[in-house]
């Protein structure tokens, strides 16, 4: 089932609540009605309990059509604009309906005869003749105070529908800081960075162990200081990456070589927070852990159309034989494609492959590449999930 077809579900009313309701808005407007004609000819002796049951005849009919009306406004106006098909069909819509109205109220009028014995006699034709002038003018209003009312519930259930989304987005950033807080994949990370500050300390290279502490303590103080925005501006993101990649620098000294390619174009769209930090290391797990030789992670970006495209790439050992994505990938992986899919839906791609060929001609290392919407928009926030 498609997204606009699972929205245009959601749109069904409580029928019994909006009846009900009508009933009672009816009952209300035929004595009001009735009562003004009462009083306005009280002298020409008409029945009070005639006049009542007419209007009250001719009221009730738009509750029990007013649950159609309403669904019908719910798709006037949808993400995109002004339906245009759908105000097509209003428009049959009103004026069958109006006729249908003005062609059984008259026989009611006929049999209750509200206005006798001023009119005590009359046909079909002469008493649609005699109505049609007010009748068909109050029609049109209510038809078109419904197909708003309607349209306004289904503005409101969009509206919730979203602060409902946000809710979840807002419970999904909480996990995501608190990953990064950890450090995302490996609680592993701050002790191996510790033992490397001890290892400096013990070679009494004392202002590379105090830069590598600094740089520890600077990467968690930005981590709890981040917005708390589930989106920020890719060079905000960069930034926090690089502070994380120093740190690993100071590690693996010169067997990790990172390159930068980031657009400039791209570098003040807004990207979910905490989206890269997972895949570099696991870049760095995979590429330079493993392997004795240097390995060269190279961290892109650019403006493809409506799309902003990263990747993550490295010339280390390479996947596994047989790898599936959603088999084989660890927690930092999954987290990023599930994000991406909650915020984006099916307009994000997320994808991990083999990288170029090597020198022998067979493939090296690995690639991630991810493709979404430069911004998302309303609808894809109202997505369900």
């Amino acid at each position: 089932m498609s997204a606009r077809a699972t929205e245009t579900d959601s749109l069904a009313l409580p029928t019994a609540r909006v009846i009900g309701a009508g009933c009672v808005v009816a009952v209300f407007l035929a004595l009001t009605v009735s009562g003004q004609l009462y009083l306005s000819m009280i002298s020409h002796g008409h029945s009070f309990a005639r006049l009542f049951s007419a209007e009250l005849a001719r009221w009730l009919y738009w509750p029990f059509v007013a649950p159609l009306v309403l669904r019908l406004g719910g798709r006037l106006i949808g993400p995109r604009g002004l339906e245009r098909r759908q105000l097509s069909r209003a428009a049959g819509m009103g004026v069958a309906l109006i006729g249908l109205h003005v062609f059984f109220s008259v026989p009611f009028v006929l049999y209750l005869r509200p206005l006798w014995p001023m009119r005590p006699d009359g046909d079909w034709f002469v008493v649609a003749e005699s109505q049609l002038p007010t009748w068909i003018p109050t029609d049109l209003l209510l038809f078109v105070l419904l197909l708003l009312g309607g349209n306004a519930y289904a503005v409101f259930q969009r509206a919730r529908r979203l602060e409902l989304r946000e809710s979840r987005l807002e419970t999904e950033l909480a996990r995501a800081q608190l990953d990064a807080l950890r450090l995302e994949i490996q609680p592993h990370f701050l002790f191996n960075t510790l033992n490397s500050i001890a290892a400096l300390i013990r070679l009494r290279d004392n202002p590379a162990a105090l830069k590598m502490l600094l740089g520890l303590s600077d990467l968690m103080r930005t981590t709890v200081d981040r917005p708390k925005d589930h989106l920020v501006p890719l060079a905000m993101e960069i930034e926090f990456l690089q502070r994380y990649v120093d740190l690993q620098q100071a590690r693996f000294a010169d067997r990790l070589k990172v390159e930068y390619r980031i657009g400039e174009e791209c570098r003040a769209i807004p990207v979910p927070t905490f989206l890269l930090q997972p895949l570099v290391e696991n870049a760095i797990r995979h590429g330079a852990t493993p392997q004795a030789g240097a390995c060269r992670i190279e961290i892109g970006a650019r403006c493809d159309g409506s799309l902003l495209c990263l990747w993550v790439s490295d010339d280390g050992v390479g996947l596994a034989s047989g790898f599936d994505l959603a088999s084989h990938a660890g927690t930092g992986l999954t987290n990023a494609q599930s994000r991406l899919r909650q915020i984006y839906g099916p307009d994000a791609t997320f994808v991990v492959k083999s990288g170029a060929p090597g020198k022998s001609g067979a493939p090296s290392g690995t690639m991630i590449e991810i493709a979404f919407p430069s911004a998302p928009s309303l609808e894809a926030l109202q997505r369900p999930a």
